[in-house]
């Protein structure tokens, strides 16, 4: 957490912005931000099935039981109006931005030891971040069919499962050797700023930023510029 601080901090910033700029009166804008996210999500719960079997933190993490792909995949069904849920890959692929392409390249050749940070930085903040809280925002704005992906961080037994997220990665974090600690502190560090390279690369502006603004992305990058030029103060 101390190496993610920093772009951690940026993150919020950007999510902050994105949402004042019109985040969730548009669902196109929406769907664009969350298919970066499905598509990195998708990757990294590939690779860690492939490695399940060959590592004991992989096994661990899957124990866990999430499985976010198809939440995301049912939500851009809705929101991109796809005819059925098989097009929708195809589809999220033709939006995808190149921080987006970038982080699916980088999570297809981790190690174990990277993975373990990739699945803390992709599946934290919905088990054990703002995904339960965002759930109500989103479905006021788009409809429940648009809440797939926070069906297994809401209702009965949130508190639970947050804790057994943050006891497995601790576990993890126990077993491994100096060595060892240092690379999934660093992965940490990469992809949280990688989570930000896609925030700052969507395009897509709300239906009635033409009346107002320059768009999303103008609003999002302004705010980031703002708060690495604090950071570098410091």
């Amino acid at each position: 957490m101390d190496v993610i601080r920093h772009s951690h901090s940026v993150g919020q910033s950007l999510r902050t912005a994105a949402l004042a700029a019109g985040l969730m009166t548009d669902k196109n804008c929406y769907a664009e931000l969350l298919d970066q996210f499905y598509l990195t999500t998708a990757a990294l719960e590939v690779r860690l099935h492939e490695r399940k079997d060959h590592s004991s933190a992989i096994a661990a993490i899957i124990k866990l039981g999430y499985a976010f792909t198809k939440g995301y995949e049912q939500d851009l069904l809705s929101l991109l109006g796809a005819d059925n849920l098989s097009d929708v890959p195809s589809l999220a692929r033709e939006i995808a931005t190149e921080p987006a392409r970038d982080y699916v390249r980088r999570i297809s050749s981790c190690t174990d030891i990277e993975l373990v940070a990739a699945a803390f930085i992709l599946w934290g903040p919905l088990v054990i971040g703002g995904g339960a809280a965002l759930k109500p925002r989103v479905r006021k704005s788009f409809g429940e069919e648009a809440t797939h992906v926070f069906a297994d961080v809401v209702g009965v037994g949130r508190g639970d499962r947050r804790k057994e997220f943050i006891h497995c990665m601790d576990e993890i974090g126990e077993g491994m050797g100096e060595e060892d600690k240092k690379q999934v502190v660093a992965a940490a560090g990469e992809f949280m700023q990688l989570n930000n390279n896609m925030m700052l690369a969507v395009k897509r502006s709300p239906w009635w930023s033409k009346y107002v603004w320059g768009g999303v992305a103008v609003v999002v990058a302004a705010a980031a510029a703002s708060w690495y030029r604090k950071v570098e103060q410091k």
